[in-house]
């Protein structure tokens, strides 16, 4: 019976001091690293009762023990450090422990034995995790908005706040835009900043809730563009367009040409050859691109492209103006053919009245008559020069006057033939006079 009494009593005890030990409270931070880094993990305990610290120590995620006192340990490879911080307020312990070096993710437990009349036992642990952080850069020219991120990998939940700053101040209001796209396994942060006339650095600074941060720098690469077109330039000319970029922090990793219609212009196309000047480089001055066009027919812009690793592309524009050279000489002769034309058509209608008579009297008349003319002059060569050919012949020799005579008659035969087409002739053009006359 006094045994139940005893064990009545100190049931009695224990359920009197719990409401004291109640009020303990430990508290273990986690942190995030990148790979390679060293993590850092803080242990605190505080008690507002008179509550006093037995016992301490940290514990691996097999529960494995790190150390119980300050110190550097290994275990299982991994060397840790364990310091001592000073208390405050309630504090009954708050110390630290160093992993270096971290590589994976791991779970790692702080255990405290606190006593007043009883003893109390609290344990919690803290997460590391090894993250990535991404910084994405731009590209940009005067004037334009110009957007940077960070994408944060690796660490799971979405228990993560973003904060942009530069120059280790935050952002003023207004001054950007920001925007953020979080998911299980990613999370996106964006800044947008308007009116770009210079080169910019930020730092994105992603927080757990739990504890730990990650940091990067991103920028924006201002950089300016310079075209070289051509203007007044004739149909047919061969032509050098250039781009020629400044101030770029990096290489580009290419260059495309674009037709006005945005159509791209290929290494392989006949009648033009895209080529760069020199090799890129980092940190040269200026870096060119050009564009030759072996023969040009119409005024048209051209747009080149940089392209930079990170996927943004700077455009310039070149301007071709080509001048398109009427021909004044086939215009003229247009004018004067239309014009003759008009001036020709009395005389038109007396060719076809012609044509039209002697083809009724005989086929080719017109044509024939023509010939008359030329016939006439021989008749009258062959009547002169014949003649006194013959006078001279026939004092030199009477067996050539038998060929003269013979000649002669030929002549008169051809003499009388020929009166007879001139006649014709005579007579066609009188009839065609009078027609043309009549229409007049």
């Amino acid at each position: 019976m006094r045994q139940y009494k005893l064990l009545l009593a100190l049931t009695l005890t224990v359920i009197t001091l719990n409401p004291a030990l109640s009020a303990l409270t430990m508290t273990v931070s986690s942190d995030m690293v990148f790979s390679g880094e060293a993590a850092t993990l803080t242990c605190s305990v505080s008690a507002d009762s008179g509550e006093v610290l037995s016992f301490r120590q940290w514990k691996d995620q097999s529960g494995d023990v790190i150390g119980k006192d300050p110190g550097t340990f290994t275990t299982d490879g991994v060397i840790y450090t364990i310091t001592d911080l000073g208390l405050t307020g309630n504090e009954l312990l708050n110390w630290k422990l160093v992993s270096a070096s971290v590589t994976s993710d791991k779970q790692l437990t702080c255990f405290a034995l606190i006593s007043a009349e009883a003893v109390e036992v609290v344990e919690d642990s803290g997460r590391v995790e090894v993250v990535g952080l991404t910084p994405v850069n731009n590209v940009t020219t005067s004037g334009e908005n110009s957007s940077v991120s960070c994408i944060l990998t690796g660490i799971s939940g979405s228990d993560v706040q973003v904060e942009w700053s530069q120059d280790g101040s935050p952002l003023s209001e207004g001054s950007h835009v920001e925007s953020k796209d979080f998911t299980e396994t990613d999370k996106v942060a964006v800044l947008t900043v308007p009116d770009i006339t210079s080169d910019q650095t930020y730092t994105c600074t992603f927080t757990g809730e739990a504890g730990g941060s990650v940091s990067s720098t991103v920028k924006i690469d201002h950089v300016t563009i310079t075209a070289g077109g051509a203007s007044g330039v004739d149909t047919g000319t061969r032509v050098t367009l250039s781009c020629v970029l400044e101030g770029a922090d990096s290489a580009p990793i290419e260059t495309n040409w674009f037709r006005s219609d945005g159509s791209a212009i290929t290494g392989r196309e006949s009648g033009f050859s895209p080529y760069t000047s020199a090799t890129f480089k980092e940190g040269l001055g200026s870096q060119t691109d050009s564009l030759i066009i072996e023969s040009v027919n119409k005024s048209e812009n051209f747009t080149c492209c940089f392209v930079f690793k990170e996927g943004d592309c700077v455009e310039g524009v070149a301007e071709l103006d080509v001048i398109v050279v009427e021909d004044e000489e086939g215009e003229g002769q247009e004018g004067d053919g239309q014009e003759g034309g008009g001036e020709g058509d009395v005389g038109g209608s007396g060719d076809d009245l012609d044509n039209d008579i002697g083809d009724g009297l005989g086929g080719e008349t017109g044509s024939e008559s023509s010939d008359n003319i030329d016939e006439d002059a021989d008749q009258g060569d062959d009547d002169g020069t014949d003649e006194g050919d013959d006078d001279d012949k026939d004092l030199g020799s009477s067996g050539d006057n038998n060929t003269d005579d013979g000649a002669d008659e030929d002549d008169l035969g051809n003499g009388a033939s020929n009166y007879w087409r001139k006649s014709v002739w005579m007579w066609a053009s009188s009839f065609a006079f009078i027609l043309v006359t009549s229409r007049i």
